[in-house]
C-alpha cells in the first residue's frame, strides 16, 4: 500500500464520520419529545393520564391526542391499509394517518381539552425542556382491553408518537390518588400511607 492510498482511505473514513456526526447532531437539534402516560381503574372505568416533556432544542406544537386500542396482531393489518391509501392519497397523506381501533377517542386542533379545573386548548406550543399533563381521559373497557391502551401525540410536522398505557401499580414507589372529597387527583411518592 503506498501513501496515496492511506491518505484515500483516512479521508474517506474521516468524511463518513463527520457526515454521520452532521445528521445525529442535527437530529439532537430539533423538538424531541418523550411521553409517559399510565393508567389506573376506579369507578369501572380505566383513566388514562398522559405527562409530554420537550427534552429537545426547540418548541414542539402538539395538534392532535389520541387514546386508542392497540390490537394485537393487527400490524400487518395497518401496513396494507397504509399500502392501498398511498394510491388514493399520497405517501405524504397516508404516512401521517394513524389507524385507529375502537374504543378509541381523538382530540385534533382546534379544540379545548379536559374539564375547567384542567383544561388544555390544542394547538399547544411546549416550550423546550418543559412539561405537559394532559387531562385525564376515562373509557370504560373490560379489563383485558385496558391493557392494549396506547396514546398518540400529533406534533405540527406531522411527527406521531406512540406510547404504551403503562400501569400506575408499576411506576413504585409513585403512586396515583382520588380524593374522595374534592374528586381531584393526585401524585405520591412512597409507599401507601395508613392514617
Amino acid at each position: 500500500m503506498n501513501w496515496t492510498n492511506a491518505l484515500a482511505i483516512f479521508g474517506a473514513v474521516t468524511g463518513a464520520s463527520g457526515l454521520g456526526w452532521q445528521m445525529w447532531s442535527h437530529r439532537l437539534t430539533g423538538g424531541r419529545v418523550e411521553v409517559l402516560s399510565t393508567r389506573l381503574k376506579r369507578e369501572g372505568r380505566w383513566w388514562v393520564r398522559t405527562d409530554v416533556s420537550n427534552v429537545g432544542r426547540l418548541d414542539v406544537t402538539i395538534v392532535g391526542y389520541s387514546v386508542w386500542r392497540d390490537i394485537p396482531g393487527h400490524r400487518l393489518k395497518r401496513a396494507v391499509w397504509k399500502l392501498r391509501a398511498v394510491r388514493r392519497v399520497g405517501w405524504k397523506r397516508a404516512r401521517r394517518t394513524q389507524l385507529l381501533f375502537t374504543p378509541s377517542v381523538h382530540f385534533a386542533a382546534p379544540v379545548q381539552v379536559g374539564s375547567e379545573a384542567e383544561r388544555i386548548e390544542l394547538p399547544f406550543v411546549l416550550k423546550a425542556g418543559s412539561m405537559v399533563s394532559l387531562p385525564l381521559i376515562g373509557l370504560e373497557v373490560p379489563n383485558r382491553i385496558g391493557r392494549q391502551l396506547r396514546v398518540s401525540l400529533h406534533l405540527g410536522t406531522g411527527r406521531i408518537i406512540r406510547a404504551d398505557v403503562h400501569d400506575a401499580d408499576a411506576l413504585e414507589p409513585l403512586r396515583i390518588d382520588l380524593d374522595e372529597y374534592t374528586g381531584d387527583w393526585s401524585l405520591h411518592i412512597g409507599p401507601p400511607t395508613t392514617d
